[in-house]
């Protein structure tokens, strides 16, 4: 039986750095619109679903999806990792593609890529991170995805499940490296965290007229345009963060 993946894209408005970055302008569409259409050009994924909260502060996020046609699942605030378990079960999905709402040019070559090996090898959990930061995705079994949240000494916690899930002691686990050495560029950063991010994302979209091509096209021109290139050239050491609980309960250790 052919498996069926999803694209889960965890987004909320409740941004403690940039405020409802999501509805950010680029060009002349918000941010997560600009996201949800580069993703429709990935070929092995059957739908594509914003998952954010019940909380009345992402109401104008599900009045924006209702407005476009895009699919909505709603849950727990916090516990992330358990929407997307319950988004994955109402759309009976066997994996899912996890995205982050603030990254606009995640790339949908590279999840194809991702998707074909990470079914082939049957695995619990598939990343990419040889192209530039904010064009990156994970595949995640939905399996795998609930015995991990199982596990947890705290769900609450679960918005950091890169942590959790990269755990080969517990977990298939592979970190492919992208075949086309064009685009194998980690020292890029074309997410969104902060206003200075967004600006530099609006140089690209607006050089664009909003249609931004593929990341290979992307990185050929960012590489024309010197003062660009060193604003997006960013020494991102992931850490950890602080405060935070990636722990397995103790009777799983």
């Amino acid at each position: 039986m052919k498996k069926k993946t999803l694209i889960l894209i965890a987004v909320r408005l409740k941004s403690q750095r940039l405020k409802e970055k999501a509805l950010l302008k680029l060009y002349d569409e918000p941010l997560i619109i600009k996201l949800t259409k580069r993703l429709k050009k990935a070929k092995l994924c059957s739908a594509i679903i914003w998952c954010t909260s019940r909380l009345k502060s992402d109401e104008r996020l599900v009045a924006l999806a209702k407005k476009k046609g895009i699919k909505v699942f709603r849950n727990d605030p916090l516990d992330v990792m358990k929407r997307f378990i319950l988004a994955a079960q109402r759309y009976k999905a066997d994996n899912i593609v996890r995205v982050t709402g603030d990254n606009p040019l995640t790339d949908p070559k590279v999840i194809d890529y991702m998707v074909q090996n990470h079914l082939k090898k049957k695995l619990d959990y598939t990343s990419c991170n040889s192209i530039p930061f904010g064009t990156r995705s994970e595949i995640i079994n939905v399996k795998a995805l609930k015995r991990c949240h199982r596990m947890l000494e705290d769900p609450k916690s679960s918005e950091y499940m890169t942590w959790m899930l990269n755990r080969p002691e517990f977990f298939k686990v592979e970190d492919l490296k992208c075949p086309d050495k064009k685009i194998q560029r980690p020292e890029i950063s074309l997410t969104v965290d902060y206003f200075e991010d967004f600006k530099n994302l609006e140089t690209i979209f607006n050089h664009y007229k909003g249609n931004v091509p593929s990341l290979k096209t992307l990185i050929k021109w960012i590489d024309s345009q010197k003062n660009l290139l060193l604003k997006l050239k960013k020494k991102r050491k992931v850490k950890k963060p602080k405060n935070i609980n990636v722990n397995f309960k103790y009777k799983y250790i």
